[in-house]
């Protein structure tokens, strides 16, 4: 969590940022932890943290991940996942029109220690959010103030390349 140095204010990058790090924290993830905070005109339109459909159960609550079990790394088996993805319940939150244009920011967290995770979507959140007129993707990549990445949508990893 970015704080401020005595008498600064953090960036708004850092402040949305922090805010998408909070949701990450409410994520039933035990593989990874992660937030979305989508920002349009400088207002919050929607959040959104990983975890199974809403009236099933969670991963913390078994007590097992699936893909952990079978040791899949990031961008393997989201198949036998049983979480929505932080990016796509923020994004089922709102309509299009209310996207357009708007920025997302995402945080990872390690379930084990807290720590910060280089957060990056998987191609199946970046199609989607691509699909959803998202301008721009600010995503943490480690501990501290204006340690983050942007990148305009368009240029995410929307496809995964045969082999990888």
């Amino acid at each position: 969590m970015v704080r401020p140095k005595s008498g600064e204010r953090i960036t708004k990058a850092d402040t949305y940022l922090n805010c998408a790090e909070v949701f990450a924290y409410r994520s039933t993830c035990i593989k990874r932890k992660y937030g979305a905070v989508i920002v349009k005109d400088d207002v919050v339109i929607s959040t959104g943290y990983n975890g199974a459909p809403r009236g099933f159960e969670n991963c913390c609550d078994i007590g097992i991940c699936p893909r952990i079990e079978k040791n899949m790394h990031q961008g393997e088996g989201y198949g036998i996942c049983r979480a929505i993805h932080a990016e796509a319940n923020a994004l089922l939150n709102c309509s299009r029109q209310q996207t357009l244009g708007a920025d997302l920011y995402l945080t990872g967290v390690n379930p084990v220690d807290n720590s910060i995770h280089k957060a990056k979507p998987c191609p199946i959140c970046a199609r989607t959010i691509i699909q959803a007129g998202i301008n721009n993707v600010y995503m943490r990549v480690g501990e501290g103030a204006e340690n983050y990445i942007v990148l305009p949508a368009k240029e995410l990893e929307w496809v995964q390349q045969a082999g990888i």
